[in-house]
């Protein structure tokens, strides 16, 4: 697993880099756009950047003329950024993307996003983990509805709350935090998971370094990992992207997803309930009940939760 999560975070930043890499190069791509419109180009670049815009202006109208011209153009290189021009421009879009940072604080709004993206992205790195280790399909859902793994969504929320203040503390620190929050939100996870609904996701047990049920050293190893990776490369990068909702629409968005999400955990948590109630043999008390009944039975609770067992223990790991 933790060998998948920085084989992902090296293409990530791969993919980043390769992409602003190009788009400075050619001297075009939201990034140096944006640099423009802000006047952060810096002074000795704008003739260099001008120049590649324009050429690139006159091949793009040349060819929908069908000018005769257009035949020599293509015969010339492109005027291209250097790579110290490259350079000087990464450093300038760092210096914004710090100024931005250190004048905000992630909000509600920030949150709802990332709880989202990491949920979904969970969910598929949970289910390629699966196919890689053990050679199956196994879907790892943790709501009744949607493609989320909530476990993920908390986590990346809980180490963005607590690491932004750590965003330029030492690596160490960072990593004895980010460890300590893994290990505390997957222990309290299965706790309540266990004490609630007699239910069980996951287990440690069995392994040698197991600590608890649902912790074990490894774990808060790469639960370490992780937040070191999300709090240097990957948190700054999104809470910049994201930035902050410039207009109604956004708000309305992210507050109907807020409503889905509350609604979807509730309805979960429902099911959940319902399934400890009907295992002790106890009715459905009112139409509410009565609905998570029909919709929401056993055979539905099997066939969505395939990695959950509910009234029982999970094998020992192997």
């Amino acid at each position: 697993m933790l060998l998948i999560l920085i084989l992902v975070g090296v293409v990530y930043v791969f993919f980043q880099w390769a992409t602003r890499t190009l788009g400075y190069r050619a001297a075009r791509g939201r990034s140096f756009r944006t640099l423009a419109r802000r006047g952060r180009v810096p002074d000795e670049l704008r003739e260099a950047a001008d120049e590649v815009i324009l050429d690139r202006s006159r091949r793009r109208v040349a060819k929908a003329r069908h000018d005769a011209a257009y035949a020599q153009m293509c015969t010339r290189p492109k005027p291209r950024l250097s790579t110290e021009q490259v350079k000087a421009l990464k450093a300038a879009r760092a210096d914004v993307r710090e100024e931005f940072l250190d004048h905000m604080h992630p909000v509600f709004y920030h949150y709802v996003i990332i709880f989202m993206v990491a949920s979904v992205a969970g969910l598929v790195l949970e289910m390629v983990w699966m196919y890689v280790s053990a050679g199956r399909t196994e879907l790892r859902v943790g709501l009744v509805w949607g493609p989320f793994s909530p476990l993920y969504g908390f986590g990346a929320c809980l180490l963005t709350m607590v690491l932004w203040n750590f965003r330029k503390a030492p690596t160490f620190q960072v990593f004895l935090v980010s460890a300590a929050l893994g290990g505390g939100l997957e222990q309290t996870t299965g706790m309540l998971m266990e004490d609630l609904f007699h239910a069980q996701s996951w287990t440690y047990a069995g392994l040698p370094d197991a600590i608890t049920q649902w912790i074990a050293w490894r774990f808060l190893f790469a639960w370490g990992v992780i937040g070191l990776v999300w709090c240097r490369v990957v948190m700054p990068e999104v809470i910049y992207r994201i930035g902050e909702p410039t207009n109604r629409l956004q708000v309305v968005v992210v507050s109907l997803l807020t409503a889905f999400l509350i609604l979807d955990m509730l309805m979960t948590v429902s099911c959940f309930y319902r399934k400890a109630q009907r295992d002790a043999g106890i009715p459905p008390a009112n139409s509410v009940e009565a609905y998570v009944d029909r919709h929401f039975s056993d055979e539905f609770i099997e066939n969505r939760f395939q990695n959950l067992v509910v009234g029982k223990d999970l094998a020992p790991n192997s």
